[in-house]
């Protein structure tokens, strides 16, 4: 729905408090990324064990998604939002206080929970301000200016983590998203004056389970689910798990030089996300961009298990290509929105983002067992690796060939159901 009862300035901060405080979760998802090895050398963590920690967030986050669309129809984005961000303060202080392995799995719980609705809220509140033609857009402008959190997870969180430590550096976090949840509650309203969602009386539990049920009852939902399961989780293995370990491992990079790698990555990531962003309108499809990217990702990870002792600089520029190409997985949700009326928009896009993190929490899981599982039979790092990486192609092609069966469509075609 278009703002027009909205000042310009209005919009322009909602939209800002709302991608600011997506950073949020962009950071924290990605935090044991260049601080692997640390958490390792301190607590003694194993790579089943790092697998196991970084997973914990994409899986209570997975978990959450359900009763986070419920939410989100029945009470709106914005009282939703707030109460859950306290959650992910206290496990920004939760984290800086663990003592090992348990506690910090038990914060990474808490961040993911609180995390859980801060890109699902803002995008409930873009449907309902905007045109349905300027979702996929805007998208794309809330993650990329998101995943500025995530490059604060790169070098600045490897320099914060020499300079004053990775547990205060915790602190710090906590301190800054409980400012940016108090002004949120200030700027964000759910809808403009007028919108019909306000006027439409909240539903029952019993109706909010049906229409649950609604939307995992059409067609188009499994083969969509897959895809967006695996379409980001690969990309998330890569970049807030398994790279910096790598770069140790295999090209022997300290903190400061994985950092900058990881910069890398998630700086493509960016730029990657604003121009993958305009996909639908220029391919007057949402499908063939999503088709595109997904291959495109496969054969990087593809040349990455075929190359024998690739240089540094030549890994360094097929993780810039990786991350720039990872613009296109927001994409996936714009389709699984154009599926929904509005009444079962919270729904809708929560279950597909719950295989969102759920594959990552698997595929994290699974190349966790396997890197430990090669090592102790004698395969080296770099061929291990390897591997792990060649799985990841396998595994996104064979969902990318399931995605293909669905049909086509785009903004244009979509009668909104608002």
């Amino acid at each position: 729905m278009p703002q027009t009862a909205a000042s310009r300035a209005y919009i322009v901060a909602l939209v800002a408090i709302l991608c600011l405080v997506y950073t949020v979760s962009q950071f924290l998802r990605s935090s044991t990324g260049v601080i692997a090895p640390n958490l390792s050398a301190d607590l003694g963590l194993h790579p089943e064990e790092l697998g196991i920690l970084s997973g914990a967030f994409f899986l209570s986050f997975a978990i959450m998604q359900v009763p986070v669309g419920i939410f989100l129809d029945r009470y709106g984005a914005r009282l939703t939002m707030i109460g859950s961000v306290g959650i992910a303060v206290l496990g920004c202080f939760a984290f800086a206080l663990a003592e090992g392995r348990t506690g910090l799995t038990l914060a990474r719980v808490l961040m993911g929970i609180g995390c859980s609705v801060m890109l699902m809220g803002p995008l409930m509140i873009y449907r309902r301000w905007f045109p349905a033609e300027r979702f996929a857009s805007l998208s794309g402008l809330q993650i990329a200016i998101g995943t500025i959190g995530a490059i604060g997870a790169t070098a600045p969180l490897a320099y914060a983590t020499e300079t004053i430590g990775w547990r205060e550096s915790f602190v710090a976090a906590g301190v800054f998203t409980a400012v940016l949840a108090i002004i949120m509650g200030v700027i964000v309203r759910d809808a403009p004056a007028g919108h019909a969602s306000l006027a439409r009386s909240p539903e029952t539990f019993w109706q909010s389970l049906k229409g649950l049920g609604e939307v995992i009852r059409h067609p188009a939902v499994p083969p969509l689910f897959v895809m967006i399961s695996t379409g980001y989780a690969s990309f998330a293995t890569v970049q807030t798990l398994w790279a910096s370990p790598y770069l140790a491992d295999v090209h022997g990079l300290d903190l400061g030089g994985r950092g900058n790698v990881l910069l890398g990555i998630t700086g493509g990531q960016v730029v990657g996300l604003l121009l993958w962003g305009y996909g639908e309108r220029l391919f007057g499809s949402i499908k063939k961009p999503i088709l595109m990217g997904a291959f495109l990702s496969a054969s990087i990870l593809g040349l990455l298990a075929l190359l024998d002792a690739p240089p540094l600089w030549l890994v360094t520029l097929l993780f810039v290509i990786f991350g720039l190409n990872a613009g296109y997985t927001p994409l996936l949700l714009t389709h699984g929105r154009l599926l929904f009326p509005d009444r079962l928009a919270g729904r809708g896009i929560t279950v597909l983002n719950f295989g969102n993190m759920a594959g990552v929490f698997v595929l994290q899981g699974l190349t966790g067992a396997l890197i430990g599982q090669l090592l102790r039979s004698g395969f080296g790092f770099e061929l291990t690796y390897r591997w792990t990486f060649g799985s990841l192609a396998l595994v996104l092609l064979a969902a990318l060939a399931y995605y293909a069966t669905i049909p086509d469509t785009n903004s244009r075609a979509v009668i909104d159901g608002d």
